[in-house]
């Protein structure tokens, strides 16, 4: 508990240097704005005297009231400025956070993305990342004034009366005593909570996936008081939160008043007897109960600590997926002149985990342009690792896969153009058009047109009201298996790609539906290299090339006869 603790610390401390200007500059003005205040009330304290007691008229203190003011406007400004640069810097520290979050999903790839639940990661990436932005923005610039605005009024109350600077230096440390020690069982809380609001977003996401499905078999009434009892549960836990910030201001409130009170009595005494002047008296308990604001502010933000602490394991979950396709992440577009007619495996080998057995071992097979090749074996025999590994969506642990030109020319596999139609194609909430865009944003509608014809959904999609502006459900609910597949084709073909990886293109659909997809890859294999693992009798039939997956081995391979 103390190690995952110190080790939470050690990486929001290390935060820190992505705005360490910022953060350096709210802590310097915040100082600066508060030796203003300081001082604003030493002149205060004196002008009261002077006209009060001293019977000096106003017309010789102008200078000092002038100050006064001065020193107000510039306490405020000073303030203002530290309070900007701390927001600034949380900003800024929470979306760097967030882009690293994206970056390493990306590196992660959907491979490594499918360890943790969708909506874990979507939770964390929103609502982690923003909970770190009050703790550089309150909590740090506030835990520095804690220290510098009461040791310059302990300074300047030492000064002035050594029984006030007793009382103060003796309550003001018990404040953050107490507060670590309220402090201990608010960590255990805040993680509960974070745990209930991962839990409820997850819910929800799921619902939303299958809000279809839930309505279909009458399970709305079931699925809203499943929904509703995650809800109070995450009520009940936010309510604990509050209790311990109440229960921590209420511990804070109690010392300050406390020590004011003492302090108060202590000159009222020695004002009584004559043994004590009313400026110093005065000036003193103006300073009382500033000492304990920054202590003030400074509670009101521990909770900011609290929640930044359990949105940092969260976010170190998140950084602990497995960086499966690092290798291709952030490659720029491919440079190569000619197009790609070949890719070459030799001893590929590749898995899930590193010091495990590897899902494939030694593979050596080439795919050609111009020819369908597909992968054969059982479930569990490979086929989708091998396609995943070619794709960089897993790191090979030995051998090499190469790409070559109509020259024989090598080409890297990091420049080359390729694309993914996996066994369940993903569609988001929006147009056919939108939906096809996602792999090139920037295509005109007669490009959507061509690949769509390319796919063997053009009809389809013109049958439409709307044509490309019909809107597909979540997933693509609204389309049948068939349509589902030629529409997730016709996507990837628009990013053009020198090669095409097909999880079970024909799997759960009828025979005229596979036949068409068949053709369809029969045809998309004269301008790319097209590879396809399946169990269907229909795609080996029409395949160029097949190759046989057992056990991660390519056992077998032939090639259709040239007639």
């Amino acid at each position: 508990m103390q190690s995952s603790q110190s080790q939470t610390q050690w990486q929001l401390s290390g935060l820190t240097r992505r705005a360490r200007g910022l953060l350096g500059a709210s802590v310097a003005l915040g100082s600066g704005a508060a030796i203003l205040f300081v001082w604003q009330l030493s002149l205060l304290a004196h002008l009261v005297d002077d006209l009060t007691f001293q019977g000096q008229p106003l017309t010789s203190v102008e200078n000092d009231f002038l100050k006064v003011i001065a020193f107000s406007a510039g306490f405020l400004v000073l303030q203002w400025l530290a309070d900007m640069a701390g927001t600034e810097a949380g900003l800024r520290i929470s979306a760097s956070v967030q882009q690293d979050g994206l970056k390493h999903l990306f590196r992660a790839g959907p491979v490594g993305c499918a360890t943790q639940p969708t909506g874990q990661l979507v939770t964390t990436l929103t609502e982690a990342t923003t909970a770190l932005e009050p703790y550089f923005a309150q909590y740090i610039p506030r835990a520095a004034m804690m220290v510098v605005l009461p040791l310059f009024i302990l300074a300047r109350v030492f000064a002035l009366d050594g029984w006030s600077f007793a009382v103060l230096a003796c309550t003001g440390p018990l404040v953050p005593l107490f507060m670590a020690l309220v402090g201990y069982s608010a960590q255990s809380v805040m993680d509960r909570q974070w745990v209930q609001l991962v839990l409820m977003g997850s819910s929800f996401m799921d619902y939303l996936k299958g809000l279809r499905t839930v309505r279909l078999f009458a399970q709305t009434q079931n699925s809203i008081k499943a929904m509703t009892a995650q809800t109070e549960a995450h009520r009940l836990a936010t309510l604990s939160v509050m209790r311990i910030a109440f229960l921590t201001s209420a511990v804070l409130e109690f010392f300050a008043s406390l020590s004011i009170a003492l302090v108060a009595v202590i000159f009222g005494a020695r004002l009584l007897s004559g043994t004590a002047d009313f400026r110093s008296a005065f000036l003193v308990l103006l300073l009382a109960p500033e000492y304990f604001m920054p202590l003030r502010a400074f509670s009101a933000s521990y909770h900011a600590r609290q929640n930044a602490n359990a949105a940092a394991k969260r976010l170190a979950d998140l950084f602990t997926l497995p960086a499966y396709a690092a290798a291709r992440y952030g490659t720029e577009q491919p440079k190569h002149a000619g197009s790609v007619e070949a890719l070459s495996c030799h001893m590929l080998s590749a898995g899930y985990a590193a010091g495990k057995t590897e899902q494939i071992n030694c593979v050596t097979a080439t795919f050609y342009k111009g020819q369908l090749s597909v992968l054969v074996g059982e479930s569990g025999a490979g086929k989708t690792t091998l396609l995943r590994a070619i794709l960089g969506f897993l790191p090979l642990s030995s051998g090499t896969c190469t790409a070559s030109d109509q020259n024989g020319q090598s080409i890297a596999l990091q420049n080359c153009r390729m694309a993914w139609v996996p066994q369940r194609p993903l569609l988001v909430f929006g147009t056919i058009a939108e939906n096809l865009r996602l792999a090139a944003p920037h295509a005109s509608l007669a490009d959507l047109h061509h690949v769509a014809e390319q796919a063997d959904i053009l009809p389809f999609i013109q049958s439409l009201p709307h044509g490309f502006e019909t809107q597909v459900g979540e997933r693509g609910s609204t389309l049948s298996g068939g349509q589902l597949k030629r529409l997730a084709l016709a996507r990837a073909l628009l990013g053009k790609p020198d090669i095409l990886c097909v999880d079970e293109p024909t799997a759960h659909l009828n025979s005229e539906s596979a036949a068409s997809i068949t053709q369809t890859l029969s045809r998309c294999a004269r301008d790319c290299i097209v590879i396809a693992a399946t169990h269907q009798d229909t795609l080996i039939r029409h395949a160029d090339q097949v190759l046989y997956v057992s056990q991660g081995h390519v056992t077998s391979f032939r090639e259709r006869a040239v007639a």
